[in-house]
């Protein structure tokens, strides 16, 4: 029976070391480029941006001539009119009519050339609104990362913490023992060691939520063998940014949505230019190459193809006089819609400037916090150092050395929080300076 125990022992735990070293680490880079490849969103504007593309190589083919060719073979019967002498007749007739023709633009009031323009400002306003919705996904996972790497510093400090007061009630215990502390003593610190305990389990539970809200942000079923790697902070000496306006002035260079938001406007003006091109004239040239086939007349096919042949141009000008006010109905259209897509770049560059403001205001306080948690840290840690040694030769008592290891244990989670809250402001800052989040 031993040795089936021993035996189902070790398989178990062989079982549990396959399974940890099957976990799968995760870098930041590597959760990035998942939510970029995953995400919906994204794919349905990539493919949005390939119609447009497709849009602006039309736009500029139709500047150029067109060539058709068409034969039309017809059998007529009954009282028809005769091709080679203009006179009805009762009789079948088969003919056949082949020609040639082209036809290009010389002049519409630059209507095709300003659709040209607007396309091109509306493929790459497209794909600039690509890079804003990918810069979303990467700031939610950075966010979502950060937080799954406090998890993991907080579980170590809760297990450290449930470590320690298990060797606390070993000592107690003995204590009680020999009658130095009552059985009273003994119930406090096994009551403070289920509190820790709890404390981690609620840092594991926390792990598991973190895990969770990352993964569906990289659009990823949930795994068990996700992972990250560890990552500790070093000592952080929080710093000053510059001023929001500063960084406002930085970030219009580079950010997508703004310059998204100043090619739709320019856009809207190509189109009030098109629709104004309505009350031009409109010319263009135009060729065909003609011949025919008749079974009226007795020459042989491949002759009258050729003694048939005509070659015909034509020059097409068309002025407008009265088209019942449409054009003039579509600039008034038009001019309303340059005002909106300029009322929505303004809209965005004030949303810009508000969140530069939000996360610098929030860096700036983030900062104030880790310096007052560090400072309180400090000296918790040295409380705390001193108590315990009392505790430990019995000159203190539990509950107030147990108030204190509460205290301590309160002031290091606080400070995990401050850092990484910290760390994480900074960054948001760090993106709207072009700075790399990748670490």
């Amino acid at each position: 029976m031993k040795t089936i125990r021993r035996y189902i022992v070790a398989l178990i735990t062989g079982l549990i070391c396959l399974s940890a070293n099957a976990q799968t680490t995760w870098s930041l880079k590597a959760c990035i480029d998942t939510a970029f490849k995953q995400n919906i969103s994204l794919n349905q504007e990539q493919l949005g941006t390939q119609i447009e593309k497709i849009n602006l190589t039309q736009s500029r083919a139709a500047m150029l001539p067109n060539l058709n060719m068409n034969d039309v073979y017809s059998l007529n019967a009954g009282s028809i009119k005769d091709p080679s002498t203009s006179q009805y007749t009762r009789q079948n007739i088969s003919t056949n009519d082949f020609g040639i023709n082209s036809s290009v633009t010389i002049f519409n009031g630059w209507l095709l050339l300003n659709t040209v323009k607007q396309n091109k400002l509306l493929y790459e306003a497209g794909m600039l609104d690509v890079e804003k919705t990918k810069n979303d996904i990467l700031l939610n996972v950075v966010a979502g990362y950060m937080q799954v790497l406090m998890d993991y510093e907080a579980i170590s400090v809760a297990q450290a913490q449930v470590d320690a007061t298990t060797v606390q009630v070993r000592q107690i215990q003995q204590f009680v023992d020999f009658g130095k502390l009552a059985e009273l003593s003994l119930l406090q610190i096994q009551s403070q060691l289920s509190s820790d305990k709890l404390l981690k389990v609620n840092a594991d539970n926390q792990l598991l939520l973190d895990k969770l809200t990352l993964l569906q942000l990289m659009v990823v079923p949930v795994r068990n063998d996700f992972d990250l790697p560890r990552m500790e902070l070093k000592e952080l000496f929080p710093e000053i940014p510059m001023s929001p306006n500063e960084i406002d002035k930085i970030s219009e260079s580079f950010l997508p949505q703004i310059k998204s938001a100043s090619q739709k406007t320019d856009a809207a003006l190509f189109s009030l230019r098109m629709a104004e091109s309505g009350i031009l004239p409109k010319l263009s040239l135009g060729g065909a190459l003609l011949t025919g086939y008749t079974g009226a007349k007795s020459e042989q096919f491949g002759s009258q193809f050729k003694n048939n042949f005509s070659q015909q141009v034509s020059l097409t000008l068309a002025i407008p006089i009265f088209n019942n006010l449409m054009v003039r109905s579509i600039v008034a259209i038009a001019k309303i819609n340059v005002q909106n897509v300029q009322w929505n770049e303004k809209q965005i560059r004030n949303d810009v400037r508000k969140s530069i403001e939000m996360f610098y205001t929030n860096q700036v306080m983030a900062g104030r916090k880790l310096l007052a948690t560090q400072e309180q840290m400090e000296l918790e840690k040295r409380t705390y150092s001193d108590m315990e040694k009392k505790f430990n030769v019995g000159a203190m008592g539990v509950t107030d050395f147990l108030i204190e290891k509460n205290n301590y244990n309160k002031a290091k989670m606080l400070l995990i929080q401050a850092k990484y809250d910290y760390v994480l402001k900074a960054k948001m800052v760090d993106f709207y300076l072009g700075k790399s989040l990748i670490f």
